[in-house]
């Protein structure tokens, strides 16, 4: 799949399964283009960077408006991890300072093809 934000066309690896939800991004040493987390509604939604190898930028969505952005968040080895909310029905990791670099923010809205 993939998502347009900012006139950008990014391709996204959709985490829609528990163990998918679960994993994320840990682990892993690269983000090629963003992984999209999708639940059944709005909700308040926390992440944590437990086990990440690389920083992420974490943007909390409601339908396809970005509502929270926890920008360049760094990863953690233990179970003290700062936690990083928002409500969302979709959660969009992407590598750490893409938001930053692209001007990506709060109000912005995500095109899904």
């Amino acid at each position: 799949m993939k998502l347009t934000i900012n006139n950008k066309v990014v391709p996204v690896e959709i985490m829609d399964t528990p163990e998918k939800i679960s994993t994320g991004m840990m682990g892993r040493d690269s983000l090629d283009g963003g992984m999209l987390f999708l639940f059944d509604k709005a909700d308040e939604r926390s992440f944590w960077m437990k086990d990440c190898n690389i920083p992420l930028d974490i943007l909390f969505i409601v339908g396809d408006k970005v509502n929270n952005v926890s920008r360049d968040c760094q990863p953690c080895t233990t179970d003290e991890c700062e936690h990083h909310t928002g409500i969302a029905d979709s959660v969009l990791e992407l590598p750490g300072g893409y938001c930053d670099d692209n001007g990506v923010g709060v109000g912005d809205v995500l095109s899904f093809q």
